[in-house]
């Protein structure tokens, strides 16, 4: 049968295959699954997943989807007897990296998605195939359904991938860049992909990131910071390295709270390699900062918006969906000046240094600081932290900076998707 001269059916609506290799709602395209199946549902989409999860864990809520429209592939069990492989090399559970994949360990790695692929579209046939990462299960995907049309999210981090695990490019670009549509997160993620994979430009749409309005928004009363005694910073992330969050304690040391106020520093994430554990013993003598452990949306969305400044100290990111999140519960922002933010920050909100962003330091490799800047790098940190937290104090109100936001909710995000959704599978209503 030809794929293409059968579907999609006139008046019917799309039905749409998303494919993740990780956990649903645990990282930034697990949160990026879930926004696109609950707005594909409010889009009268008829939807089924391919996710990962540890071989003992239940199947996670992905709404509008029922228990049968999720095709779990179970890792810590054979073929794949490992836990499941991160797009980030510390992931917020217990992960296996892929530059430790074997040559078995990755033929185990496509059978499993294979057969998951195989059940998923067994008397569904998509008109769709969404992928997260341009990495192996995209790849795979193509290989598997080449009259499908096949689009895939970008969330930089395969570029990272690339770079750590060399020997599963042979089987990572040839498959991913044959797919149909890339949704990137900025201009300067859109360069990356076109140099990395030898995708032109045609086939590359920009739509970003988002935050959920409803759950990430202003605090419903506001107390002016002239009245607070304790002022406080907010990090949310994986507690690692590469995220920055040791330089982050040691820049606490040096920040200057405003006159007359304390300043505190929470932390909400997780590691799945010991790194927290590790990173909590730096700040023992420290009573100001205070480990929350992981959050989910909604909590995150309650920390936000009693926080007056978040930080972000990273070395890597593709977008970070937190800093929108924040923006959008009203927060200052302090964050490292990562390649392509000046594309995707709010042009309005750096001008009026809302988000200050502190230079990098000189990068040995993807994400690993050259030891001799970090001194400087923890200067300029508690330096931004110190002027943002005494702007707090010198404007009585919040900014109004969720207002700056609107193109970039979810909802946003969704209908340039959705838009490109109808192109490549030839519908026009």
């Amino acid at each position: 049968m030809n794929y293409t001269e059968t579907y999609p059916k006139a008046g019917h609506p799309l039905k749409i295959l998303h494919l993740l290799s990780q956990q649903p709602g645990k990282t930034g395209s697990g949160v990026c699954l879930l926004t696109m199946t609950r707005l594909g549902g409010e889009a009268g989409f008829l939807q089924r997943a391919v996710i990962g999860l540890p071989k003992d864990a239940p199947l996670p809520d992905v709404p509008p989807l029922s228990p049968g429209d999720l095709f779990p592939v179970r890792f810590g069990e054979p073929p794949v007897p490992f836990p499941i492989p991160g797009m980030s090399d510390i992931m917020p559970y217990p992960s296996t990296r892929f530059s430790a994949f074997t040559d078995s360990m990755r033929a185990g790695y496509l059978e499993v998605f294979a057969a998951a692929m195989r059940a998923a579209t067994d008397g569904f046939m998509p008109d769709i195939i969404h992928a997260h990462h341009l990495w192996l299960m995209t790849a795979l995907a193509r290989k598997q359904f080449p009259d499908i049309p096949l689009c895939v999210y970008c969330h930089g981090t395969e570029l990272r991938q690339l770079q750590n695990a060399p020997h599963l490019a042979p089987y990572v670009i040839p498959g991913c860049r044959a797919v149909d549509r890339v949704f990137a997160l900025h201009e300067e993620n859109k360069r990356q992909i076109m140099e990395a994979y030898g995708i032109n430009d045609e086939r590359i749409n920009i739509v970003g990131a988002g935050f959920r309005a409803d759950v990430f928004r202003p605090p419903d009363v506001c107390v002016p910071a002239v009245d607070q005694k304790a002022l406080t910073v907010v990090y949310a992330g994986k507690i690692s390295a590469p995220k920055g969050v040791p330089w982050l304690i040691e820049a606490m040391r040096k920040v200057t709270p405003p006159p007359g106020k304390q300043v505190r520093l929470v932390l909400a994430g997780s590691a799945g390699d010991g790194s927290a554990r590790r990173i909590q013993a730096q700040a023992t003598d420290l009573p100001n900062v205070i480990f929350l452990g992981a959050l989910d949306q909604s909590a995150l969305g309650d920390v936000l918006r009693d926080a007056d400044v978040f930080v972000l100290p990273s070395f890597f990111e593709g977008l970070p969906l937190v800093v929108m999140e924040s923006l959008a519960c009203d927060c200052r922002v302090v964050m490292t000046d990562l390649p392509g933010s000046d594309r995707w920050l709010p042009k309005t909100l750096c001008a009026n240094r809302v988000v200050e962003r502190v230079p990098l330091p000189r990068l040995v490799g993807p994400d690993t600081p050259a030891p001799e800047d970090l001194p400087k790098f923890v200067d300029d940190l508690a330096a931004a932290l110190t002027r943002q937290l005494a702007a707090v104090v010198a404007d009585p109100t919040r900014l109004n900076i969720a207002c700056h936001l609107a193109d970039f909710s979810w909802e946003s995000v969704f209908a340039r998707v959705q838009k490109t959704y109808r192109e490549i599978a030839g519908v026009t209503a």
